[in-house]
């Protein structure tokens, strides 16, 4: 199931997820934000859960700001994004990406409405990789 996706819409954002296998000795989930800029499908934020290197990226689609996890701090890396989705992190980090106007448009009860599903399909996801 190595080409398994999901796409989960919450109002002005939608997450997709897979697993990557293309980065050399390294390999994991990656879960995505798309949103609509100035029409435009635009990826706004990705949360790429390696098992060596996880990491995410602040607009990869534009200025690509990549921070690295401290596995140590932080545990797993799917955990702590998901968490970072339902303790209300989404808006800033989508301001700090330079898509104001798409964090201006969330809506709360959507997101929070989405993030179960977003949850058991990454999980899906990655047990799938796992067997």
């Amino acid at each position: 199931m190595a080409n398994e996706q999901a796409e989960v819409r919450a109002g002005a954002v939608r997450f997709t997820m897979h697993y990557r296998e293309d980065i050399p000795g390294d390999a994991g989930l990656s879960v995505q934000v798309f949103g609509a800029v100035a029409g435009v499908d635009t990826e706004l934020l990705r949360f790429d859960c390696f098992a060596r290197a996880p990491h995410y990226h602040y607009g990869p689609a534009a200025d690509d700001e990549r921070v690295m996890f401290d596995a140590t701090a932080d545990g797993d890396p799917l955990r702590w994004t998901l968490d970072r989705f339902a303790q209300g992190r989404l808006r800033p980090m989508l301001d700090r990406a330079g898509y104001a106007d798409v964090a201006a448009a969330l809506d709360d009860a959507e997101i929070a409405a989405a993030l179960p599903e977003v949850a058991t399909r990454a999980d899906a996801i990655v047990q799938a990789q796992s067997n």
